[in-house]
């Protein structure tokens, strides 16, 4: 029986033997190679033969039948592709038939022609591993390129492909628009008048980067866009955004991108900004623009063609300006918005004391002024809203305010009261409140000299208060005194007056001590000094140092860190001060003309002066180095810089480290974008009359802005 099978299966495959040949035993197709078939009666797999031998490049796929050996010969890169300068490795791939043992090649033809015609660079085949092949290409340049791989015998597998050679880096076409300043108004205009800055741009504005370019492959997710300040400083700009498509673009790509002028060095009052523009086409090639415009800090001036503006703005809740000018019968009272932008005037007389701006109560706030009007003074409240009058009270006649307004709440009515010094007739003095919320119109509280007399006051001088306590100084029979009154007390309260070195010119309350500064009219005489709120007959030279008061000293601030900033005129010399109050130590800078006006201290570090010819300054407060100038004199300045925050139009505070610096100067109010984001609230006493409202008094907060 054995013998029998055995025989069987000789013979079977001896039937068979002319056309196929035996491989393995096997189950099913799978399982036999060569395009082999299995035989389920003898699990034995058979492979296919021809007659006529096949080509290299073929197999043996049915009988006598040749067929393609490789089902594919891949090239890398594909067709399409877009390629960098320099060598670029070409990769070729041999895919085998399944179930056909591999018959490669030693070698695959490789070649590339351009385009053109012209060069197509090197090709060197450099290396051979099972079916892959390697060359090495150098393509000589830009261009388009036909890339052709192929085996080496005549009729196999080609595959071409078409190449692209990107070796030019992107262009960039950058350009920044001219600004539009804004239109004037009759009183308010927005245009830098310094030639060539019509059409600045504004520290405090975001300006857009137009960008274009004609590259072809570019990959607009790599594009960068950098600012630049004076320093050589950067800081990036916003995401860059292509154009809408109802925008007009006339290049390849069009894009636009913000970049915030405030946040850059600048220190140059007007000067240039460049913007730098970068970007990658989609093989890595990178290329870069930049396009530099002019910058100003000039943001508005308004005209109030109604007198000199004597006393510092006041500055509301939501950044409404209150401004008013000293002319007899027709100085006004002004309210401008952020912008410049007049909301109200009202015709009050010539301003003196404020304003000072009231605690706002539901958007509302009291803006009391002391005016005089023929020959009699008068302290207001008005609205916030229309400038109607919400309270005036009448002063005896033939007298005026000289000095300005303090304001707070007193013990006794814990009601806001605006307090003045009124100068009266025949010896008179007056010191008089205004609360617009009390049942009592206009209380009014006489000082008669048949006790101590009442200082006559100096034009300009402050007035400052602390709870019921008031502090002014001024002239008593040729001697010069600083006295303090509590509110509703008919007499000076105990140790004082006290008689400072010469004529003072500026109060602060800080700490314990009151602070002031003395100046004689026609000598070189005067200082910086302190007395004890409690009263005391002896006066503490804080400045200069020695045995002479030998410097007039006008205004002075108070910063953080016990630093005080003020102009000073020692014998032979104009300089711009700091003195420590812990240690002393006095930095002077030389400067000209004169520092009368008080500074400003803000935020980040900044110190803002203006001289008596309206040259404006920002300084450094540790340094005490000009950080920029702005050297063209505006004009004879009788009244203290003021600081805001950065807002818009309607009140409302907007982002950024900038704010704005309101300057005085004659009858018109000036509009600076400086970089301190609103004044110094750890300062005790930044500005003129301690805050922003103008209260001149310590414990009304400075206003931050958030």
């Amino acid at each position: 029986m054995m013998l029998r099978k055995v025989l069987g299966t000789v013979l079977l495959l001896g039937a068979l033997s002319g056309c196929t040949q035996p491989l393995r035993v096997c189950e099913t197709d799978s399982d036999c190679p060569e395009g082999g078939t299995c035989d389920q009666g003898t699990h034995l797999c058979f492979k296919i033969v021809c007659d006529t031998p096949c080509a290299p490049y073929e197999a043996c796929v049915a009988t006598n039948t040749c067929g393609p050996l490789y089902t594919d010969l891949m090239v890398k890169p594909g067709d399409g592709s877009v390629l960098k300068a320099g060598e670029v490795e070409v990769r070729a791939e041999l895919s085998v038939r399944a179930g056909f043992t591999p018959n490669y090649p030693e070698t695959l033809n490789f070649s590339v022609v351009r385009s053109d015609g012209g060069p197509s660079g090197t090709l060197v085949q450099v290396e051979r591993n099972e079916g892959v092949y390697i060359a090495r290409w150098t393509p000589p340049g830009d261009g388009v390129f036909r890339l052709t791989v192929a085996h080496p015998e005549a009729g196999g597998p080609s595959t071409t492909v078409n190449l692209a050679v990107d070796a030019t880096p992107p262009t960039f076409l950058v350009t920044v628009p001219p600004a539009d300043a804004g239109v004037p108004t009759e009183r308010t205009t927005y245009t830098d008048p310094t030639s060539g800055f019509a059409t600045a741009w504004r520290r405090d504005q975001v300006a857009p980067v137009e960008i274009r370019t004609n590259e072809p492959n570019l990959d607009p997710s790599t594009l960068t866009v950098v600012l630049q300040g004076t320093d050589g400083g950067t800081v990036p700009g916003g995401p860059v955004t292509a154009f809408a498509q109802s925008e007009p673009c006339d290049a390849g790509f069009c894009g636009v991108a913000q970049v915030k002028l405030w946040e850059p060095p600048f220190d140059t009052f007007r000067g240039t900004m460049t913007v730098e523009v970068s970007g990658a086409d989609k093989v890595g090639n990178t290329g870069s623009s930049s396009h530099s415009f002019n910058v100003t800090r000039w943001k508005w001036v308004f005209d109030g063609a109604a007198g000199t503006i004597k006393s510092v703005p006041g500055i509301g809740a939501t950044g409404t300006v209150y401004l008013g000018t000293n002319a007899n019968t027709s100085g006004k009272v002004f309210a401008l918005a952020p912008d410049g932008t007049l909301k109200w005037e009202s015709e009050v007389g010539a301003v003196v004391g404020g304003p000072a701006v009231g605690a706002s109560d539901g958007g509302t706030e009291p803006i009391y002024v002391g005016v005089n009007r023929n020959s009699t003074g008068f302290l207001s409240a008005l609205q916030s809203g229309d400038g109607g009058t919400l309270l005036e009270c009448s002063m005896p006649s033939n007298g005026a305010f000289e000095g300005g307004l303090a304001l707070g709440k007193t013990s006794s009515a814990q009601l806001e009261t605006a307090v003045s010094v009124y100068n009266g007739n025949s010896g008179v003095s007056v010191i008089a409140g205004i609360r617009p919320n009390a049942s009592i119109s206009c209380p009014v509280i006489e000082r008669l000299s048949s006790g101590e007399p009442i200082p006559v006051l100096t034009a300009g001088t402050p007035i400052v208060m602390r709870d019921d306590n008031i502090f002014f100084s001024g002239d008593v029979s040729g001697q010069f005194k600083i006295t303090s009154y509590a509110f509703g007390s008919p007499i000076p309260r105990s140790n004082w007056p006290v008689n400072p070195p010469t004529v003072p010119r500026s109060l602060a309350l800080v700490g314990s001590d009151i602070m002031s500064v003395a100046a004689g009219s026609d000598s070189v005489s005067g200082g910086l000094f302190k007395i004890s709120q409690a009263g005391a007959a002896d006066v503490t030279r804080l400045y200069p140092a020695g045995s002479a008061w030998s410097s007039r000293v006008y205004g002075f601030a108070v910063g953080s860190a016990d630093n005080v900033f003020f102009g000073a005129e020692p014998s032979g010399s104009i300089e711009f001060n700091r003195l420590n109050l812990t240690n002393g130590a006095v930095q002077t800078a030389s400067i000209s003309p004169a520092i009368r006006a008080t500074p400003v201290v803000g935020v980040n570090g900044n110190v803002y002066t203006v001289t008596t010819n309206g040259t404006v300054r920002a300084w450094s407060a540790d340094a005490l180095s000009p950080r920029w100038t702005l050297a063209s004199a505006l004009g004879t300045v009788d009244a203290s810089p003021t600081l805001d925050c950065p807002r818009d139009a309607s009140g409302a505070l907007v982002d950024g480290n900038h704010g704005v610096l309101y300057v005085p100067v004659g009858g018109k109010l000036h509009a600076f974008v400086v970089d301190s984001r609103g004044l110094d609230t750890s300062a005790p006493w930044p500005k003129y009359q301690h805050d922003s409202r103008n209260t001149g008094n310590p414990d009304t907060p400075i206003s931050s802005c958030p």
